[in-house]
This record gives C-alpha cells, sequence and structure tokens, in this order.
C-alpha cells in the first residue's frame, strides 16, 4: 500500500512538474513575441527646428520643439510627431516634410505630394538651389501659450531610402483645398536645419 501510494504521489509530482514547464514555455513564448513585435518599430529620431527657410523671425523655443519620427518596420508605416513650445499663441502651422529627389512617385504612403509627383521643382532658399517635391501632413494648433503638437501616421511606404527635411509653414491650407490656399505657404521652421538642404534620411526596409 505504502509503495503505491508513493509511486502515485511521484506521477502526481511529475505531472505537476510538467504543467509549470508547459506554462513558462507559453510564458517565455509570449515575451518573445512581445519582443519581436516591440523591434519591428525602430526607436524615435528626434531632431530639433531651426528659423526659416522662408522667416527668419518667427517666435518659438527651439530647446523645447522637436519632430520625433520612427519606423516600423513589419507594416512599412512612419510616425511623425510635430512640437512647437512658445510659438505664436492661438496660430495654426501647417506641417509637413520636403523631399530632396530629381524624381518622385504621386504618393508617399497614403498622402499625395504636391503636383502629383513626377519631376521635382528647383527652388532657390537661403543661397542653396535643390530639387524638391512636398508633402503636407497636418495642421499644429498652438494654445494661448503657443503649444501644440500634431501627430500623424503614414503608410504603407513604398521601400527606399528617403532623403528630407521638415517643415512649419506660417500659416495652413497651402497646396490644399480649403484654408488660405497658396497665399502663405512661408516656411517659419524647418528640421534639421539650421541651412535649406540640411536634412535627414529616413530608410523604409
Amino acid at each position: 500500500m505504502r509503495e503505491g501510494w508513493a509511486a502515485a504521489s511521484a506521477d502526481q509530482s511529475n505531472s505537476l512538474n510538467n504543467l509549470k514547464e508547459i506554462a513558462m514555455k507559453k510564458v517565455l513564448l509570449a515575451l518573445m513575441a512581445l519582443l519581436l513585435l516591440a523591434s519591428a518599430a525602430s526607436a524615435a529620431t528626434t531632431l530639433k527646428w531651426a528659423a526659416g527657410w522662408d522667416n527668419f523671425g518667427e517666435p518659438l523655443n527651439f530647446k523645447k520643439s522637436k519632430v520625433a519620427y520612427s519606423v516600423d518596420a513589419k507594416t512599412r508605416d512612419l510616425t511623425v510627431t510635430f512640437t512647437l513650445a512658445s510659438a505664436n499663441p492661438n496660430k495654426l502651422y501647417q506641417v509637413g516634410m520636403n523631399f530632396f529627389c530629381t524624381n518622385f512617385p504621386a504618393t508617399f504612403g497614403n498622402y499625395p505630394v504636391d503636383g502629383g509627383g513626377g519631376t521635382c521643382n528647383t527652388i532657390t532658399r537661403q543661397g542653396v538651389t535643390l530639387s524638391i517635391t512636398a508633402l503636407e501632413l497636418g495642421v499644429v494648433t498652438t494654445d494661448e501659450h503657443g503649444n501644440g503638437s500634431f501627430k500623424v501616421v503614414i503608410g504603407p511606404i513604398a521601400p527606399g531610402s528617403y532623403v528630407l527635411e521638415f517643415q512649419a509653414r506660417d500659416s495652413a491650407g497651402c497646396n490644399l483645398i480649403g484654408g488660405d490656399g497658396n497665399s502663405d505657404c512661408n516656411d517659419d521652421f524647418q528640421s534639421p536645419g539650421p541651412t535649406f538642404g540640411d536634412t535627414t534620411t529616413i530608410t523604409i526596409p
């Protein structure tokens, strides 16, 4: 009797140990899956704003203002957050991107580029002449303290390396239906800057 009870207890103990091992394996697999998902999105890159490239007297706390972006390699999405601090209060700043290019597709992810793509336009700013195409993304609306932000997700984006500069315009509606239209497309802020043509490169795998 005692031998049979001991054998049964041993079997029970082994079964519990097996169940614990299975549970631990499931937990480890779940953690690995979470880590893989987290690694699919790159760490955010943060850039500071600089004045211009058209207007150079617009107020801004350049230490606190920034552009942050990250790429999700799995979905090929680009997430961008534009932040302005101590700008003009109760104002609309249209934000977007300028790609330095020779030719460019009609869209970048789910957003159309200005002019419908094709040959990029040549412009001169701050004594520098380059070919670009612009992409309008949204508007930062500042509060009574001149603070505001705008976040956008763009995608899926065709794989490749994109050389660009971020911009904040002096108004809203440029190259878009409604708003001010094209009456004021001047740039108050550029990033990275401080000179037209100072770029960052975003790679979509």
